[in-house]
């Protein structure tokens, strides 16, 4: 199309009066000089503080599900001698579903906006605190704080890691260490003052507090600006046998772009991926029983102190882990292991604890082991997969997590129910830790990369597309078969990165193959006039 010097800087740009001649198309420019970055600071801190504000607020009120568990014991109780086994299924319940739906929430961040996710996962989180707290039968609870509340932490959660791409690079280090470090400030406050208002007010109004910590969300919300901008995939739906077609197409190809099923033949992130999921079957356990272990053995003592405990470690966990995980002489596996086998001792003694600074002294030790299997989860699965498949290995084994993080805590409570003490139920959800951490040394050994790459970097890495690729490539597709009836030509400025673009984005294809339609198209039109003398 163009050869050499001047005529190259606009290297895709096709007279209109030839291109319409051959194929009348709309015209969309895109530039790709104006290449996108972050501003690393400015409103960006603005986000990040808003960012921590909902972290802390979901897993805030998360993690002191047990001390809430102690008043909807008491106010469900109703001589039911399996009323533990049923409590506990509400805090699981939630749990899970954040957990679960964390990586379906940052496909919807992309697909229909950051803000619009993040404000529907706020509403349901309000709705479902706000029928909490009228509720009269514990089985709704499933429902209200079970299912609406986890599905809502999930959708108001991840947006609010994926918003930081838009905005940091440079300090994206130390923005998750900021954000992620609102999880262990809300709950150290929230195991004060829950105590305070379920003594003061009772266990609907705490409900109502927490839903107006929900409320504030929204206005959290209003200051997450997306940088980039790409459009959305579900726009423009027609009710046509052609469109439907092309939407199934485009779905099919969608799903191959998110679901990258490949990182499932890498036996290294395999057997991570199930160790840690094996771990976890007694690891939310202390979390949610703790506080009543301590009543029923040390009626005098503050049980929720307990929870504070285990926040302020587990902060501390990750931020002395951020800096580990980048010295060459420290193995992240062997640190993720380590914790877990740790956790899972500390668990085992818990009812060997014959007084309350014991437990105080378990407590800040399982949170030192918290926080150092939290943190390393991105590195981990970078190494083990590299950059391409690391967001997805990430949301994979999030999912994972979801069903021994559910089904954990009820085992127990129905241990409880059957035995009258927790000293059993804490023996057993201290072995799982154990196997896991054992199961890690079948993992090949990995190169590991430097610096650590932060679980906030790959969650947003799921919505920082590259806007130029996705949308020649869609428009490419669109164009030469496979898309809408309608499409575009695309225009696209700056010649001087042609070689880049050839390499990178397969533009050359690109190219080469308008060349051809052109020629096909001229020698056409040779043809039809030397018939028609």
């Amino acid at each position: 199309m163009t050869s050499n010097g001047s005529k190259q800087k606009d290297f895709l740009q096709v007279p209109e009066d030839e291109f319409t001649t051959v194929r009348p198309k709309p015209k969309r420019t895109i530039d790709v000089n104006a290449e996108f970055t972050p501003p690393d600071g400015g409103w960006g801190w603005v986000v990040c503080i808003t960012s921590l504000w909902v972290n802390g607020t979901v897993f805030g009120i998360l993690n002191t599900f047990g001390i809430l568990y102690v008043s909807m014991r008491e106010k469900y109780a109703k001589d039911d001698p399996s009323i533990s086994f049923k409590t506990s299924w509400v805090g699981s319940v939630c749990t899970g579903m954040t957990f679960l739906m964390c990586m379906i929430a940052s496909i919807f961040s992309d697909q229909i906006g950051i803000r619009k996710t993040a404000a529907f996962g706020a509403a349901l989180g309000t709705i479902g605190l706000i029928g909490s707290a009228f509720v009269e039968q514990l089985e709704i609870l499933y429902l209200t704080y079970g299912l609406i509340l986890g599905i809502g932490s999930a959708f108001a959660y991840s947006p609010s890691l994926v918003i930081l791409g838009h905005y940091f690079k440079k300090h994206m280090g130390l923005v998750n260490g900021i954000v992620t470090f609102g999880s262990a400030i809300f709950t150290i406050g929230l195991s004060l003052a829950l105590p305070l208002l379920l003594e003061e007010v009772g266990l609907k109004y705490t409900f109502l507090f927490l839903s107006g910590l929900y409320v504030l969300l929204f206005g959290c919300v209003l200051t997450w600006k997306p940088m980039i901008h790409s459009e959305s995939a579900l726009a423009g739906i027609a009710l046509s046998t052609e469109s439907v077609y092309n939407h199934c197409n485009s779905f099919c190809t969608w799903t191959r772009k998110y679901l990258n099923v490949r990182i499932w033949r890498n036996r290294g992130y395999v057997v991570w991926a199930l160790s840690c999921g094996m771990s976890l079957f007694g690891y939310f356990v202390p979390f949610v029983h703790l506080v009543k272990h301590c009543k029923d053995l040390f009626p005098d003592a503050n049980g929720n102190y307990l929870v504070m405990c285990l926040s302020i470690t587990s902060g501390v966990g990750r931020i002395v882990c951020g800096k580990l995980a980048d010295m060459p002489c420290v193995n992240r596996i062997r640190m993720q292991q380590g914790a877990f086998a740790i956790f899972g001792v500390a668990t085992l003694c818990i009812p060997f604890a014959d007084n309350f600074y014991g437990l105080i002294a378990i407590c800040l030790v399982m949170g030192l082991c918290d926080g150092l299997f939290i943190c390393l989860i991105g590195p981990i699965a970078f190494d083990l997969v590299g950059p391409s498949g690391a967001s997805q290995a990430i949301g994979f084994i999030l999912g994972i997590f979801s069903v021994p993080l559910s089904v954990g805590p009820p085992l127990a409570g129905l241990l409880y129910d059957s035995l009258g003490s927790y000293k059993i139920a804490f023996h057993v959800s201290g072995i799982p830790p154990i196997v896991g951490a054992i199961c890690m040394f079948f993992i090949p050994r990995t190169k590991q990369n430097y610096p650590a790459v932060t679980e906030v970097e790959e969650f947003a890495a799921v919505s920082v597309h590259n806007i130029l690729e996705s949308a020649s490539d869609q428009d490419h597709r669109n164009y030469y078969g496979g898309g809408p009836a309608e499409t575009e030509l695309v225009v696209i400025k700056g010649g001087e990165l042609l070689e880049k673009l050839q390499l990178e984005d397969g533009l050359e294809d690109y190219t080469n193959e308008s060349d051809k339609m052109i020629q096909d198209d001229n020698q056409n039109d040779t043809k039809h006039s030397i018939s028609e003398a």
